[in-house]
């Protein structure tokens, strides 16, 4: 119940709006319908209602326009859409609803429905200027809406899509401006059923990946199909290393696929895109029925020569049509030899445990109970190879599909000496131990085992790659060392054999191995306390060790495997949080810790030195993986719609 001075509106309703004007006070409240209240204040110590309209849903804004208003709010009747109504109140006592308006197909939302500043009533030019978003039939929309406001009806005009929400819009002589966080569109509105977008001016753009060149920074957006409320072009910006908000040049890509990968080699990027796909996956006996007979091309590579900044050149360019790339497929790019690039990671699928179909399974059940383990999904595993020794004619070598196998959690790749190394975790079932008829301390029917594998890919001929038989190791693969003999693995350790049950610890573990199997050489125990990420650098091992008590600090530590097989800790350092992850640039060491981000010198990985802590602006994500710096020079961190953020060094005295 709400009450202005002696008058009782609403009984059981929420307050939605209010506006003065004049000797009169209009009033919005909602339950099931909206009435909208008229309140007679003309003798302020008795105010009294003057009249009252019903509708339905409710009202959020009231612009009073002499003997008529104008609100905005939501229509209850139609999905809860975004509405604009006219009304008649030349009488007080009886206020009346002359026209509506509902914008969008099925439910929207707009701005103006919390901020009055983004409805744009303009009387002189008999327009309405609405931002709204919401879902159409054949897909989501952002956009403003042109309304004819007339003294006796609203009517329904054009719209001036953005690719991101539009915030605010406005005529300036001949033009509408049309703002969102992303551009400013200059737009010709004379006929208002089709408005014509005559300019663009970028206002920001996303930044997802970023390699530092000399002088310069090439930006990647890589327009992932999640990106904002629709999705953008994707982009290649060159600007100043400097100023990374000043571009210099934007390039045109080839097409308008998300960028999946990039890399920067030997003065030339590489650039490869494609479709990310919800597309089905293929049943357990290879077979896809989801997919057209003839196929158009879903993945590019594209090689520009950038040994000339701020100037890029397109250089050669090729495609292919290779089994689907997955949802939020990504990828990393490695050099297993001179001349072949080959793409590693992928996207999602999975593999439904009830139903025939999905990614091929593992053996049937042991027994009774359920048939499988439920497998959640498969990011990573595949493995695209490109000749690009010619960078004007690069073409398209092989695809090694290991996730096909209901393999998952595929580790990131290493290379040595035209070898791709990675690791995957599998689900096994786990057979009983029958001795002299009775079953010997094994795991329970139905038990099933999860196991981590190395996956070794031969690239001698890159055409046809060869894949080794996988390899039982101790956990998921963070490095490899000593032209491949010597595996670093973290992963837990199954230590109590009578309860079947893991205690949280997680290990470091080194192994030998000999191109067929792999042999424990020694484990390091890790902190009980997450996060403790392991980064191999070579012959350096550095691990984050997150406080366990009050005593003890934060640390980043540096181990090595000694010439005798044993985890031996050359040096530490106090960190001023737990680190969550470690990147190196060389002998630049980047620890982020929460939102920060420290830069250690680690040219004498015994003692590594602290160079500079910083804070990116705001509170944001951002994934170490892909910024680019240097030992001399600092670091640019990508921080998607946010931008670019420099941490650059202190100057030396």
């Amino acid at each position: 119940m709400f009450k202005l001075g002696q008058v009782t509106l609403g009984n059981g309703e929420r307050l939605y709006a209010t506006r003065f004007d004049s000797s009169l006070v209009y009033v919005v409240t909602f339950r099931r319908i909206d009435p909208l209240w008229v309140v007679d204040i003309s003798d302020a110590s008795h105010p009294k209602i003057a009249g009252e309209v019903q509708v339905p849903g409710y009202s959020n804004y009231i612009q009073p326009l002499g003997d008529r208003l104008v609100t905005v709010g939501l229509d209850s009747s139609n999905s809860w859409r975004v509405a604009v109504s006219l009304f008649d109140v030349h009488d007080p006592g009886a206020p009346a609803l002359l026209s509506k308006v509902a914008l969008g197909e099925n439910s929207s939302w707009s701005e103006a429905n919390t901020d009055e500043k983004a409805f744009n009533v303009m009387t002189d030019r008999h327009l309405i200027l609405l931002p709204f978003q919401g879902y159409l039939t054949n897909g989501y929309a952002t956009r403003i809406q042109l309304i004819d406001l007339n003294r006796d009806s609203l009517a329904l005009r054009g719209t001036i899509d953005h690719p991101c929400q539009p915030r605010r819009a406005a005529v300036h002589n001949d033009r509408i401006l049309s703002l969102s966080g992303q551009e400013l569109l200059s737009v010709d509105a004379t006929d208002r059923d089709h408005p014509r977008i005559k300019a663009t001016v970028p206002l920001a753009w996303s930044v997802d990946q970023v390699f530092a060149q000399g002088t310069h920074l090439i930006e990647l957006t890589s327009a992932s199909w999640w990106w904002w409320n629709g999705q953008p072009a994707p982009a290649l910006r060159i600007t100043p290393a400097n100023e990374p908000d000043h571009v210099l040049d934007e390039v045109q890509l080839p097409n308008q696929f998300p960028i999946l990968g990039a890399a920067v080699r030997n003065g030339r990027l590489y650039v490869a895109q494609g479709q990310q796909n919800f597309g089905s996956v293929p049943l357990a006996d290879d077979s896809d029925p989801g997919q057209p007979t003839n196929p158009p091309p879903n993945l590019f590579i594209s090689i520009y020569d950038v040994s000339a900044l701020p100037g890029v050149k397109l250089l050669g360019e090729t495609d292919a049509m290779v089994e689907p790339l997955g949802w939020s497929a990504n990828f990393e790019v490695v050099w297993p030899k001179a001349g072949v690039l080959v793409l590693t990671g992928g996207g999602g699928g999975y593999w439904d445990p009830w139903l025939d179909w999905g990614i091929a399974r593992p053996a049937g059940p042991v027994g009774g109970g359920f048939a499988m383990p439920i497998y959640w999904g498969n990011n990573g595993g595949r493995l695209i190879a490109f000749d690009v020794g010619d960078a004007a004619a690069p073409k398209f070598l092989s695809d090694v599909n290991l996730a096909k196998n209901a393999w998952w959690n595929f580790s990131p790749a290493y290379t040595v000496n035209g070898l791709v190394f990675l690791s995957h975790e599998a689900v096994e079932a786990f057979p009983p131990v029958v001795t002299d008829g009775k079953d010997t301390n094994s795991p329970p029917v139905d038990y099933w085992v999860q196991r981590w594998y190395l996956d070794v890919v031969d690239y001698a001929d890159a055409a046809n790659p060869a894949v080794r038989k996988p390899v039982n190791i101790p956990g998921s693969l963070k490095g490899v060392a000593h032209a491949g003999d010597l595996l670093y693995t973290v992963g837990e350790h199954w230590t109590n054999a009578t309860n079947w049950w893991w205690d949280g610890t997680e290990y470091l573990d080194a192994s030998a191995y000999d191109g067929v199997e792999a042999h424990l050489i020694d484990s390091l125990k890790l902190s009980s306390y997450w996060p403790h990420p392991v980064l191999v650098n070579g012959d350096a091992i550095f691990v984050g060790h997150p406080s366990e008590t009050t005593t003890v600090k934060n640390l980043l530590e540096t181990w090595s495997l000694s010439s005798a097989g044993k985890f031996t800790q050359l040096g530490k350092t106090e960190l001023s949080g737990a680190a969550q992850n470690l990147a190196n640039f060389g002998d630049l060491l980047a620890a982020q810790i929460g939102n920060q981000v420290s830069l250690f010198n680690v040219t004498d990985p015994t003692a590594p030195a602290l160079l500079v802590t910083s804070d990116p602006p705001g509170c944001v994500w951002f994934d170490l993986n892909k910024a680019d710096g240097a030992l001399d020079r600092g670091l640019w961190l990508p921080l998607g719609v946010y931008g670019v953020s420099v941490i650059a060094l202190p100057a030396t005295p």
